[in-house]
């Protein structure tokens, strides 16, 4: 198959011509001797005419590259009825400013006299002067329609991007391998973004990806990723739950319900998200006591807890099978729900504060959870008693107690969890209560305490942001700092979440962003 060179470049100027690139567009044509010639429609092409919208009719005329002698006629006929309209400086323009006028003043002298007869009688004696018959004006523009629309041809809309597209997806074919369709592809390295982004190892987010930005007057209130790596959920004050293609920062297109302009909903505030392990479900807290289980594919309610709480539900988890939630409140107690029966099946008190993370551990044998107080409990799971209540990163005296704000899991870790502090220090605790090891930096540092915190998706990282909304990174092999730290986003961070297999991670604040950082 031999493919002509004029034809790329006929792709090339069509894309130009679709982004409003149209100095690059002239200059390409002029340099190339190639040009487009087309329009969108060639029947809108000619209703424009017919019905005599003049403002389209000249551009797209222009961009088709009709040749100048083909024009005359037309130009004319606008001339003529701008003269009747008394909008004598655009019709001068046209007629002194335009090659097409030009052959006529050097080849139709007496032609181009009389127009510039029409328009002087039209700026001194109005328009009665220059009244042309409504049928004969009719006639003429249709006549001029026919005769143009054989100049110009039309191609299918965007048509790089879709044989762009339609190759990509025929390597993938033969190679074997497969991307979501709103998946962003590297043209030049021949992969979808996400699979550049793949690693064997975890490496800390240095360099930003894309920003989210949300309504003025509007801020994330939550965030998670699915557990498949997809999609990105995000949660609002005005109880909105959008869901993020997160490479593009755009809403994620291929959901029907978002695609058409509609969103999950709650009555409050969203004040907390997870998604199921198997990634098809999400379950949304909100600062009025409810909760719901929503089918991430349709965005309709899967089940729904009126009651979960007396006040903000802080946090929410998935059980290990999906089977269960695990939520804890503003009220400082938690909750087991189960989904088939969407009842409550167990109850856990003894946090004297707010709850601000819960999960489940051990193979679901455990619950831990922290408090606002400081406290981190675990929990039997079966019974609901509280085996184990640490108090983590006291000071020396043991007079101030930082609040925890976060517990995470790690990969190939089961009997173990991280737990972060209000500090400059995060703990790895056992299921049976030990401290397993301390990451905390050393030095002078620019920051007073550590406000979120998350495990990176192969368990060998763990990140947290300062109150300065600086991050940092620790082994958790060796609980040794690394060395990469730098500043996120502007403003104090509220949370932060770790993709479930790249090395990415998302931050949220009280801003309307959300920035979303990569590994170099």
């Amino acid at each position: 198959m031999n493919i002509e060179s004029a034809d790329i470049i006929r792709l090339i100027e069509q894309f130009l011509k679709e982004h409003n690139l149209h100095k690059t567009l002239d200059t390409l044509q002029s340099e190339s001797g190639v040009t487009l010639n087309t329009v969108d429609s060639v029947d809108s092409f000619k209703d424009d005419i017919v019905n005599g919208r003049w403002d389209v009719v000249l551009r797209n005329s222009e961009h088709a590259n009709i040749p100048h002698s083909k024009l005359v006629d037309l130009y004319e006929q606008i001339i003529i009825e701008l003269a009747e309209l008394q909008d004598v400086g655009p019709a001068r323009a046209l007629l002194r400013q335009t090659e097409p006028m030009d052959i006529v003043r050097n080849k139709q002298p007496e032609r181009y006299l009389k127009l510039e007869q029409l328009l002087t009688r039209a700026a001194h004696h109005g328009t009665d002067t220059v009244h042309t018959d409504k049928h004969a004006k009719e006639s003429r523009r249709l006549e001029i329609a026919q005769k143009l629309a054989g100049e110009v041809t039309t191609a299918p809309p965007s048509r790089l991007l879709t044989l762009l597209g339609q190759a990509i997806k025929g390597q993938q074919s033969r190679s074997g391998s497969a991307a979501r369709n709103d998946a962003a592809f590297d043209l030049f390295h021949g992969e979808t973004l996400v699979q550049s982004l793949d690693s064997a190892e975890d490496k800390i987010p240095e360099k930003l990806l894309t920003t989210v930005k949300f309504p003025k007057k509007q801020h994330p209130t939550a965030l998670a990723f699915s557990a498949k790596g997809n999609y990105m959920i995000s949660g609002s004050g005005d109880g909105f739950i959008e869901v993020w293609n997160f490479v593009a920062g755009k809403l994620a297109a291929d959901l029907p319900y978002q695609a058409e302009g509609s969103l999950m909903m709650m009555d409050g505030a969203i004040t907390s998200l997870a998604f199921s392990h198997s990634g098809d479900l999400i379950c949304s807290g909100a600062k009025d006591g409810k909760m719901k289980v929503w089918k991430l594919k349709s965005g309709s309610t899967y089940k729904r807890f009126p009651a979960a709480h007396s006040g903000d539900v802080t946090c929410v988890c998935f059980s290990d099978d999906d089977s269960q939630v695990l939520s804890g409140g503003i009220d400082g107690i938690l909750r087991i729900h189960g989904l088939k029966s969407g009842s409550m099946l167990k109850e856990f008190h003894g946090h004297s504060a707010a709850a601000t993370a819960a999960m489940f551990a051990g193979d679901m044998r455990f619950v831990v959870s922290t408090c606002e107080d400081g406290h981190v409990r675990i929990w039997d799971a079966i019974t609901a008693a509280c085996l184990h209540d640490i108090i983590p990163g006291t000071d020396a005296g043991g007079l101030i107690i930082p609040s925890a704000h976060s517990v995470m899991a790690v990969l190939g870790r089961p009997e173990s969890f991280i737990v972060g502090t209000r500090s400059l220090a995060m703990h790895m605790f056992s299921t049976s209560g030990r401290l397993e090891k301390t990451f905390a930096v050393s030095g002078k540092v620019e920051c007073n305490e550590f406000l979120a915190a998350a495990v990176m998706s192969k368990g060998k990282c763990v990140l947290a942001v300062s109150d300065k909304s600086i991050l940092y990174g620790f082994d958790i092999e060796t609980g040794s700092a690394l060395e990469a730290s730098h500043k996120v986003c502007d403003t104090e961070i509220i949370g932060v979440v770790a993709h479930p297999s790249l090395n990415v991670a998302a931050f949220f604040s009280d801003d309307r962003h959300i920035p979303v950082w990569i590994s170099r």
